[in-house]
């Protein structure tokens, strides 16, 4: 399974639900295979989990999607045991795990070199923390997190990015400012304004 498989079947089940994606190529391949305006692209590393965390809490009736890179879970490690801690039904916590970081040459990332995400989700407290390997496995996995209560924490096994692949991605044609508006319109016309929103 490649990035861009995982991604259609992340598209099917995601539905209109918000999402923030962290920094990676997948953001540029969400936007081509499905774009959302609830959908936040690009946020800076190790902020995508703990930014839907509080959207989680504060939308309780929304199921809320992090869609995170192995380097950009690592970066935020500590909100697994927060996510544990507070266990908002709502959130699914998916990460495209190619276990380098893509966008700086390659380099191994630790889950190259051994970490395991889903077993330190386990250890953090995340009951449902699981790691995938193919289409139909993902597919359950994100079946099931649209239908229970989680968290869900689903950690994707996918090979590197093939860099001539990467670097002919599509650049989106807005930045993160206009995409954090944009999210906010969307879900304000949808009647959903997070308490966070009116401090």
């Amino acid at each position: 399974m490649n990035r861009r498989e995982a991604l259609e079947i992340f598209a099917r089940h995601r539905g209109d639900a918000p999402v923030i994606v962290g920094p990676s190529f997948g953001g540029r391949v969400l936007f081509d295979i499905d774009h959302r305006e609830a959908t936040i692209y690009n946020m800076e590393l190790g902020y995508p989990t703990a930014m839907c965390l509080g959207l989680a809490l504060s939308l309780p009736g929304e199921r809320i999607f992090a869609l995170e890179g192995d380097g950009s879970m690592l970066t935020g490690l500590g909100v697994l045991a927060t996510v544990a801690r507070y266990r908002p039904r709502n959130l699914v916590v998916v990460v495209l795990d190619n276990g380098v970081y893509a966008t700086t040459g390659a380099v191994p990332s630790a889950t190259g070199k051994g970490a395991d995400l889903a077993a330190i989700g386990r250890g953090a407290g995340i009951e449902k923390s699981e790691r995938v390997a193919d289409p139909a496995a993902l597919d359950r996995s994100l079946a099931r997190a649209t239908r229970e209560d989680g968290p869900f924490l689903i950690v994707v096994d996918l090979p590197p990015d093939d860099p001539a692949v990467a670097a002919g991605a599509r650049a989106m044609p807005f930045d993160i400012v206009e995409s954090a508006i944009r999210f906010r319109r969307a879900l304000e016309e949808r009647g959903l304004v997070p308490t966070i929103w009116a401090v």
